[in-house]
């Protein structure tokens, strides 16, 4: 029995040691992270607002801001991973609402941020449930519509290994690489519009 085959539920890992496993590549630690971070990543992509972007795109900014996280996190600068992914989820939603209301997309929308006010109330038990499922249900989906090769790209990118790392460990060229990880970016935005 290998090391991955012998951790099958990452509940009762820190956010900090869930990154170590993913660096590691363990794809069920990823998998428990992001679902911790789903509601942090929903009210902070909520209180953004543009007529050319709709709440899944906001959404969507939100988890690649949460990507960026786990991909370039530093254990030593002593910060927690959850002030650092909030920061990285909010930049990264920032620098969306700029580029919407970029004076190129002026014609297209009136852009507003609305205030910490706009997030919604804390949901129920059975609220928190439904969304935890249909998160499982999500995550099931996205991970199935990947190849293998995919799978292993984005596990290595997500580890923070370089395009030529990933390139060499895999025996790929780099725009194979490049090629993979948009082909999986673009799995992304089709299985949160679905």
């Amino acid at each position: 029995m290998t090391d991955k085959e012998k951790i099958s539920n990452f509940t009762a890992f820190s956010d900090e040691e869930l990154i170590t496993l993913i660096r590691n590549g363990f794809s069920g630690a990823f998998d428990e992270l992001a679902g911790r971070f789903r509601k942090t990543v929903s009210a902070l992509s909520g209180s953004y607002y543009s007529e050319s972007l709709t709440k899944d795109d906001w959404f969507q900014e939100g988890m690649i801001g949460f990507i960026l996280a786990v991909r370039t996190f530093d254990e030593s600068k002593k910060v927690s991973f959850a002030t650092y992914a909030s920061v990285c989820i909010s930049n990264k939603l920032r620098s969306a609402w700029k580029k919407a209301n970029s004076s190129a997309n002026t014609p297209l929308n009136d852009s507003i941020v609305f205030d910490d006010s706009t997030v919604p109330p804390e949901k129920s038990p059975e609220e928190n449930y439904i969304e935890t499922e249909n998160y499982r249900f999500f995550t099931e989906s996205f991970l199935n519509a990947l190849s293998e090769t995919e799978k292993k790209v984005i596990s290595y990118y997500l580890a923070g290994y370089s395009y030529a790392e990933v390139a060499k460990k895999l025996g790929m060229t780099e725009k194979s690489v490049d090629n993979a990880l948009y082909r999986v970016k673009e799995k992304l935005k089709k299985a949160l519009k679905m």
